[in-house]
């Protein structure tokens, strides 16, 4: 594990003790999803998180305000978007949609990021919700 990487998770494992039972359980799971991405959907939802930082505020703030109204549909509205594939789309603003995707943003970046008390919810194609 790369040093930066390791020095990330033992302050995230010297924090969990203090933190509240919601955030410690939700902690647990986002671990569990990163667990369970492979080593090159880790890397790909790295490269995401790394380009997704690297927009204008503007361009953030508009695919959060995205985000935002995907997560308040219903399940099964949800469900069909992600079976057409029109996700990525719902996302990506003209010049950001080479730094989103449907499949490659999840809770997991608040664990590449070291965060891991982002409210944050996983992007379309993820693994939650």
């Amino acid at each position: 594990m790369e040093n930066i990487r390791k020095k990330k998770w033992l302050g995230i494992a010297e924090r969990f003790p203090t933190m509240k039972q919601d955030e410690q359980q939700r902690m647990q799971d986002r671990m569990r999803e990163w667990a369970d991405l492979s080593p090159t959907e880790r890397s790909k939802v790295r490269d995401t998180y790394k380009d997704f930082k690297q927009l204008p505020p503007e361009q953030k703030q508009v695919i959060k305000q995205k985000w935002e109204a995907y997560s308040n549909l219903p399940p099964d509205e949800k469900q069909r978007i992600r079976e057409t594939g029109k996700s990525s789309k719902l996302l990506a603003t003209p010049s950001a949609s080479a730094a989103v995707s449907s499949s490659n943003v999840t809770h997991a970046t608040d664990a590449a990021s070291g965060s891991g008390a982002s409210a944050q919810p996983s992007v379309p194609g993820g693994t939650s919700q």
